[in-house]
């Protein structure tokens, strides 16, 4: 009988990286270490997990790449020149750098996951290829920090926010500038972004403590939340039982859920003012980061904060189903399955139809992709952007 379990991967100001297992079969739930170590030199700031292999930003300007189920250290990327200030995988089966009008390009597998992209206060937004950790490209174009981006549906777009006024957007297929679009009425800068709708229709900024709802063929404000004197401090939109919610995470432990559907609507002049659905109230101070897990048991969401806890939530129910007191400051959570280390999870190399020298849980690496952005020219040299270690997680 399969057991509820999965695991939560939290950083820290003090440089942490610590893995729990939560176990929610149990009459009562409970959380088991599998790792806890310093990471960085500085504070933990992002994380973001695919599959098996999990990544961490950090203050320090390394983005350093873990494999979860080897618990081993894969080697570091060094891009940056200033703090990380956002990881994300991308979760599309379209391919990065795949422009539609050149139907001559060679043409390459496309499966999810194959790109991560990273932002940084140095202005910039790298983009690598997790086959070989390659830098595959730059998106440059804002002038301060970035403080967060996220991925359109399609894979084709990439929008992002900072300290420069402006919320920027990106075309993945051409690795180039689409957009810009200025925070003129307003005297804060962006600082979270979410695409949002059936199918990126419209798109979320948040500012320090407001909510601007954009609708993506406009690009204008066609919402406006006001959170008062709280601050946002991270805000994600997700389905939950087949409803699309704005989630925010508040400076006083809670987390508003507001349903999406009643603001997308047209603004009326008489309309009352919007208050969330409801709201989980589960830290002392500050929801630093927050993320939902789905599984056959239910759907669940795992907040931290400044407090130190980990707080597990039952979505259907609204409960507290576990706590966890870390004893350290969090700043970012990322969630994997329990079966992360299960040998079956694992994609075997098949001995009949495998390239000479290929490795299991490896792919080739297809020199064409860099062709088709840099030329010819770009084959000559490779320079090294990892460094690869093995140390094991204890």
């Amino acid at each position: 009988m399969s057991r509820n379990q999965f695991r939560v991967i939290v950083g820290s100001y003090e440089h942490n990286l610590l893995c729990l297992s939560l176990d929610l079969s149990l009459n009562t739930p409970a959380f088991t270490p599998i790792f806890h170590f310093q990471a960085h030199s500085l504070s933990v700031k992002c994380l973001d997990v695919s599959k098996r292999y999990l990544v961490s930003g950090s203050n320090d300007e390394h983005i350093r790449i873990y494999d979860l189920q080897k618990r081993k250290e894969l080697g570091t990327l060094l891009a940056h020149q200033g703090s990380i200030t956002a990881l994300r995988f991308s979760k599309s089966e379209t391919t990065i750098g795949d422009a539609e009008q050149d139907v001559d390009r060679p043409k390459t597998k496309k499966s999810g996951d194959k790109w991560l992209l990273s932002a940084s206060e140095d202005n910039n937004i790298v983009i690598w290829r997790t086959k070989d950790w390659e830098n595959f490209g730059l998106l440059k174009g804002h002038t301060a920090r970035i403080n967060d981006f996220d991925i359109h549906p399609s894979n084709r777009i990439a929008i992002s926010v900072g300290n420069d006024h402006a919320i920027r957007l990106w075309n993945l297929m051409t690795v180039k500038k689409a957009g810009v679009l200025k925070l003129k009425n307003y005297n804060q800068n962006g600082q979270h972004v979410r695409w949002c709708g059936q199918s990126g229709e419209f798109f979320v900024v948040a500012l320090l403590n407001r909510i601007l709802l954009y609708k993506t063929s406009t690009a204008k404000v066609s919402r406006e939340l006001n959170m008062g004197k709280l601050t946002i401090m991270h805000i994600e939109v997700e389905k939950l039982d087949d409803k699309e919610y704005l989630c925010i995470g508040l400076s006083d432990g809670s987390v508003c859920f507001f349903p999406m559907e009643p603001l997308y609507a047209e603004v009326q002049d008489d309309e009352p003012e919007f208050k969330p659905e409801f709201k989980l109230h589960g830290h002392g101070n500050r929801v630093k980061d927050f993320r939902f897990h789905k599984n056959s048991f239910g759907q669940y969401l795992v907040t931290i904060g400044s407090d130190g806890k980990v707080v597990v939530w039952d979505v259907k129910t609204k409960d507290q189903v576990a706590v966890y007191d870390c004893g350290e400051r969090l700043n970012c959570v990322a969630i994997c399955e329990e079966s992360i280390e299960k040998y079956d999870s694992m994609r075997k190399r098949d001995s009949e139809t495998a390239e000479i020298g290929e490795q299991s849980e490896a792919e080739e690496d297809p020199a064409a992709l860099k062709e088709i952005l840099l030329g010819k020219a770009g084959r000559k040299k490779k320079a090294k952007h990892s460094r690869k270690v093995e140390v094991q997680l204890e």
